[in-house]
């Protein structure tokens, strides 16, 4: 049920968890913590609907290449970025858990194979509808794949009720973190304020920060300053290897037979490089996305190439009078990004309203970043070319050595990813393969945050699978007998 933040201030309660953001991981656990009859609560530190003054707080600074202001790039009230998500979601590949030739750092300490039992669960929770089955395109180095393409789920709205009816789960709005209280390896209390200055604390036998692939990492660097480095004792890796997927418009291309690539039936059409031949050629993974032009549009790439290439030209029209249907696509791409340790969230000289510093985002595309989607894209050129199935223009931008890449148009998925990495060891990441604080016996973190690398598809499905996967971990804890 809901509780005003004076309430919270004068109740006495222990929680077996308090989880401290209500986005997508926050809602997905609360929810099913709930379910399993867990004494939650769930923490928000925005309101029940945007507010100029909580969205304030995500406002910092960029240094690197071009990307979305910060405060524009997520959103900060109950519900969290799924207020303005677009719903489309697959599994990260089998292949992207693993080390790539390219990337070694790519590695997770997980396998697919441990967040696969959580599909069912997530995509109920996330009312996605099944995609189809991946499948190889002969002789041509990708895949064919699909994502859930189902309306976005407001998780917000679906889950209002159930938060309000729940015995079990309580929910507080504008309770802001400020401060842990923390004695001999475990979190006991958390400090919350609100707008108004107003405080409380609040303990739990386990806690979890579930604030978003940048606030993780801020908060974190922050509390850890307050705890004079206890909370992290190896911090190295704290804030570091942030990634996002970058977006981009990439070229055209002419399918003189649509059918070879599926564009004869279907209007958007997803490729992605095999596992092979992101070896074979250096890569990280990469979603190339065909979407079929209009026949106005088609008929002026016609013109184009045939300016460009008489003697295609001429074939082109033989094929025009014979009645051949051909199709222009566009082309967009959206890329993996390689975990690198510059790449990062720190701490900036301004702070917020509570006191506590901006972000300030250092992110930087690298060579490798730029390789992916250029060597993608004369992949799928090549395999045109030698098929006699069509032909690719590339966008000027990604034709021209070295590669700039865009400085406006989409830029990037709004994919904030990294920071808290999950590792083996703590000189490598900041979380264990179960999500947990190397040096907390009972704080975790949920979100993207976490992820070692992030492959291209989007987030949020991995992101619940995650939540799904730590509410089983937290519920067999809670279960043992010492916690009877």
């Amino acid at each position: 049920m809901y509780l005003a933040f004076d309430t919270l201030a004068t109740q006495a309660t222990d929680y077996d968890i308090c989880i401290i953001g209500a986005g997508a991981a926050g809602i997905a656990m609360a929810v099913t913590l709930a379910e399993q009859g867990h004494r939650t609560l769930l923490c928000e530190g925005g309101e029940a609907s945007y507010s100029e003054r909580s969205q304030a707080i995500y406002r910092g600074e960029v240094v690197g290449d071009p990307y979305i202001p910060l405060d524009d790039a997520r959103l900060r009230y109950l519900g969290g970025s799924t207020n303005h998500w677009g719903g489309v979601c697959r599994p990260l590949d089998a292949h992207d858990f693993t080390a790539k030739t390219a990337a070694p750092d790519t590695a997770w300490p997980i396998t697919q194979e441990a967040l696969a039992p959580y599909y069912t669960q997530a995509a109920k929770l996330l009312n996605l509808t099944q995609p189809h089955a991946d499948y190889p395109v002969p002789g041509s180095g990708f895949e064919r794949i699909y994502f859930s393409l189902g309306n976005p789920v407001r998780l917000k709205d679906k889950y209002a009720a159930t938060l309000n009816a729940s015995a079990h789960v309580n929910y507080c709005l504008t309770a802001n973190l400020v401060a842990l209280e923390r004695h001999a390896g475990r979190v006991e209390r958390a400090t919350l304020r609100n707008f108004q200055g107003d405080e409380c604390q609040v303990r739990a036998r386990y806690f979890v920060l579930a604030c978003g692939g940048i606030e993780n990492s801020r908060l974190l660097l922050w509390l850890n300053q307050q705890s004079n480095g206890q909370l992290i004792r190896n911090a190295s890796t704290l804030g570091r290897y942030w990634m996002e997927h970058p977006h981009a418009s990439v070229g055209q291309a002419l399918l003189f037979e649509p059918q070879a690539l599926g564009l004869d039936q279907e209007y958007n059409v997803f490729l992605s490089p095999t596992p092979d031949m992101l070896s074979k050629r250096q890569l990280l993974n990469c979603g190339l996305r065909l979407h079929r032009m209009n026949r106005e549009a088609t008929q002026q790439l016609i013109n184009t190439l045939s300016q460009d290439a008489p003697a295609l030209g001429e074939q082109l029209s033989t094929w025009q009078a014979q009645g051949r249907v051909m199709h222009g696509v566009i082309l967009r791409a959206a890329w993996e990004q390689e975990p690198r340790f510059d790449n990062r969230v720190a701490l900036d000289t301004e702070v917020d309203e509570f006191g506590i510093p901006r972000s300030r985002l250092i992110w930087q595309q690298s060579a490798l970043d730029r390789h992916t989607i250029r060597d993608s894209m004369l992949l799928l050129g090549e395999h045109l070319l030698n098929q006699n199935i069509g032909r690719l223009k590339l966008a000027d931008w990604l034709a021209a050595q070295p590669v700039v890449m865009p400085s406006e148009g989409e830029l990037a998925g709004r994919h904030h990813m990294g920071g808290t990495r999950m590792s083996h060891r703590a000189e490598q990441g900041i979380v264990n393969s179960d999500c947990r604080l190397f040096d907390q016996e009972n704080m975790y973190l949920a979100g993207s945050s976490v992820f070692p690398s992030v492959g291209h598809a989007n987030p949020t499905l991995t992101i619940v699978q995650l939540a799904l996967r730590l509410c089983d971990h937290l519920d067999r804890q809670l279960r043992r007998p010492s916690h009877a």
